[in-house]
């Protein structure tokens, strides 16, 4: 498999590989970030996998940190980054399912590969974008080249204006804008497939076409919720909050220790727009559905008692939340939650692989965003991770294609995904080993969802509403936010 686009993080990390080769050793990019390339998400943290030992790397580098050297983990500072550096091993069993009994070093990548899973361990990429994985070596008769680029949606959609389709690719099956590709022949009917037979019910149901098949294997779910320190509310007496009373009280009483209640990031508007999907999820049942008839000229924001509930108990949030919160990023508010600065945070699953990430010890829970009761409490979740097949391929490439979801769909190989991931499967027989975010599968599990808003609305609609709720931030006008939103859906839903 090959990468025909090798990520800016990668290049930049790409003179401490040279740096290790140079001394004689074999390195490569392993992990999340290569995951996260091949699925086209933002690229986090770069981890490196070496054939040196920790006292060897540290002899290539100037500044280096041991973090986890027991582990062969040796922390490298070079060109004003970070880089985990980790030698090739083996490992024993796990006594508490995150953490090796014991490790032995290794010379050889083939041997620290066993011990690594298919979707984001065992994915070792070089500096010529090479990946080496446990699928291409099971199946050497297949080549496939993925491609990862920045804005990956408008370059698929480029690609498919220009009648060069990849064979797989990754997409969002619920949106409007996958249901217009189906409609326009670029997508593979995969109804007969026997992997669909793997996904559980709901949430293979979510991404039933109108022509009632199925063109996506989604793999795992999303979701937008509260993140907390398991700690912080251990140490202050705290249960999770089911109700949105529960959930001020948890507030005020953090308030009085002391504690900043909840870190919310507003600089960027898309974090804010997500923000704004999940509370209209939780907290105006009608919400996204109220949108949609504004777009079509059939209702009206200003007035509406839902969205009027859905800005007056945003207000309260911000009551609670740093007054920094607009002007802060969304990788400083998870460092600052991680620090203890915060409580809780609100953000999506993607997230959780950065806040761990930052600081793999802290324990962390997640819940949903409450309503008045939790009986009328939904959380806003989505399919994730979703794999589709060009319909413009050929017989072989498809026959390969399919071969390639089928190993996906094996409820081995995605448990070892969820296992990592952190985000629930959309496969049957998979369960999650995290119990921190228990409650948002129980939610999920329960139906208790609302999609987001790009499946029944137009995304030039939502983000520009993102702007327009990023703005009642700064004034906490409810009334003014709400015409401001009819203005704005009125403007995006004409061009």
């Amino acid at each position: 498999m090959r990468l025909s686009y090798l990520p800016s993080e990668f290049q930049k990390a790409l003179p401490i590989l040279e740096k290790i080769k140079a001394a004689g050793f074999e390195a490569y990019f392993v992990g999340g970030s290569v995951r996260d390339a091949l699925l086209n998400r933002p690229i986090h943290d770069v981890d490196i996998a070496s054939s040196s030992y920790p006292e060897e790397t540290k002899q290539i580098f100037e500044r280096t940190v041991d973090i986890g050297i027991e582990h062969g983990t040796v922390l490298v500072l070079e060109n004003g980054g970070e880089y985990e550096v980790t030698t090739f091993r083996t490992e024993d069993v796990y006594v508490d399912y995150r953490r090796p009994s014991s490790v032995s070093f290794v010379r050889s990548l083939e041997e620290d590969l066993k011990r690594r899973d298919f979707t984001v361990n065992a994915f070792a990429l070089n500096e010529n974008a090479e990946i080496i994985d446990k699928f291409n070596k099971e199946n050497s008769d297949i080549e496939i080249e993925m491609n990862t680029v920045p804005d990956a949606g408008t370059v698929l959609t480029s690609r498919i204006s220009s009648g060069d389709i990849p064979v797989i690719f990754s997409d969002f099956p619920t949106q409007t804008q996958f249901k217009q590709k189906v409609a326009n022949g670029y997508v593979q009917d995969l109804s007969d497939q026997d992997f669909l037979k793997n996904v559980n019910e709901s949430a293979l149901e979510m991404t039933k076409q109108e022509d009632g098949g199925y063109y996506a294997l989604p793999y795992s779910r999303n979701y937008i919720g509260v993140y907390y320190n398991k700690k912080t509310f251990e140490d202050n007496g705290l249960e999770i909050p089911t109700t949105w009373e529960e959930f001020t009280a948890v507030c005020d009483k953090l308030k009085e220790a002391g504690i900043t209640p909840v870190g919310m990031h507003g600089k960027d508007p898309a974090r804010v727009g997500h923000l704004f999907q999940a509370a209209t999820v939780a907290w105006a049942p009608d919400g996204v559905e109220t949108i949609g008839k504004v777009v079509s000229g059939e209702a009206k924001i200003e007035g509406d008692e839902e969205f009027k509930n859905v800005f007056e108990k945003m207000n309260t949030l911000l009551s609670y939340a740093n007054e920094d919160a607009l002007a802060l990023s969304d990788t400083t508010c998870y460092e600052n939650f991680v620090n203890g600065e915060y409580a809780m945070t609100i953000t999506g699953s993607y997230a959780r692989g950065t806040i761990q990430s930052i600081n793999p010890n802290l324990e962390i829970g997640v819940f949903p965003l409450p309503n008045d009761t939790y009986d009328d409490t939904k959380c806003l979740s989505g399919i994730d991770a979703a794999i589709c097949v060009s319909a413009q391929a050929s017989d072989k490439e498809k026959d390969a294609a399919y071969r390639f979801l089928s190993y996906l769909a094996d409820p081995e190989n995605a448990q070892i995904f969820c296992d990592n991931d952190g985000a629930p499967s959309c496969i049957t027989g998979v369960t999650s080993n995290d119990d921190g975010i228990k409650p948002m599968v129980d939610m999920i599990n329960a139906g208790k969802t609302h999609d987001w808003m790009a499946s029944t609305i137009d995304n030039n609609v939502t983000t520009d509403l993102y702007n327009v709720v990023q703005g009642f931030w700064a004034n906490k006008d409810v009334d003014a936010v709400m015409k401001d939103m009819d203005a704005s859906i009125e403007i995006s839903s004409a061009q």
